[in-house]
């Protein structure tokens, strides 16, 4: 996590290093887990819970004061804080990225990617461009996110492209699992029963692409990989990383 408190907040303005920095911006270190959706009168911070606060910023620093509210310490009380976050805005306006944070509860620098939803924001991260196909009747992937690695096929610069989220292709795919589960690092029988039966691959193709064309391009997985391929579809739902709608895909891995 990198902001933990609730934030409540009490300032406001819009100046020019405001404009620029209006917009949706995702976290590209947790996989856009950290949302900030910067408002002329407020900005919005998602990362597992929903906070509104009003914010100020010059050509270096964002700041904002909220309530540090302690949920699960009854103990503690609730105080008013002040937060500085120094900032550098990328030349294209695309990436910003936080140096310096005054906030004991956060320790460590991080960036975020300007993108208008969650699509958007993998499509830009990954390089590959990418619509997805559209169909009211598909349900929601019932396998958390934590378990999926993410595959993208579309193109780049006007080419056929086929990436995984670490950037390979799919000569690295069985290499690209065996990182996907090392990441995961199961701390107990348990986690590692769960890894074995919930590890997924998430395919976000272009809806160009058909499924028989996916299951021919992803066929030398296999069942010792992982079991379950889902085709990821369009949703209106962006917020929730639980709630995206897919379609089982059979191939090897899953055909018995």
């Amino acid at each position: 996590m990198i902001l933990g408190p609730i934030l409540t907040l009490l300032s406001c303005g819009q100046n020019s290093f405001e404009k620029e920095i209006n917009g949706k911006w995702y976290g590209l270190e947790n996989d856009g887990f950290t949302r900030m959706y910067f408002h002329p009168d407020s900005l919005i911070f998602m990362e597992g819970n929903t906070q509104t606060v009003k914010w100020t910023a010059d050509e270096s620093k964002i700041e904002f004061d909220y309530i540090e509210q302690w949920p699960y310490q009854p103990f503690e009380k609730d105080s008013t804080k002040t937060m500085f976050m120094e900032y550098f805005l990328s030349k294209n306006n695309n990436t910003l990225s936080f140096n310096k944070i005054n906030d004991s509860t956060i320790d460590r620098n991080f960036n975020l990617l300007r993108a208008e939803n969650y699509f958007d924001f993998l499509s830009k991260k990954s390089g590959v461009k990418f619509t997805l196909p559209n169909d009211t009747k598909v349900e929601r992937i019932g396998l958390s996110s934590e378990y999926g690695l993410k595959i993208f096929i579309g193109t780049i610069n006007n080419k056929s492209a086929i990436v995984s989220e670490y950037g390979n292709g799919l000569d690295s795919i069985k290499n690209d699992i065996i990182k996907f589960k090392q990441n995961l690092n199961p701390l107990d029988e348990y986690h590692q029963l769960k890894l074995e039966s919930d590890i997924h691959l998430r395919v976000f193709a272009d809806k160009s692409i058909s499924d028989e064309e996916i299951q021919k391009l992803i066929q030398r997985i296999t069942q010792s990989d992982l079991k379950k391929v889902f085709r990821i579809y369009e949703t209106n739902n962006y917020y929730n990383f639980e709630t995206l709608a897919g379609k089982e895909i059979k191939t090897i891995a899953n055909t018995t």
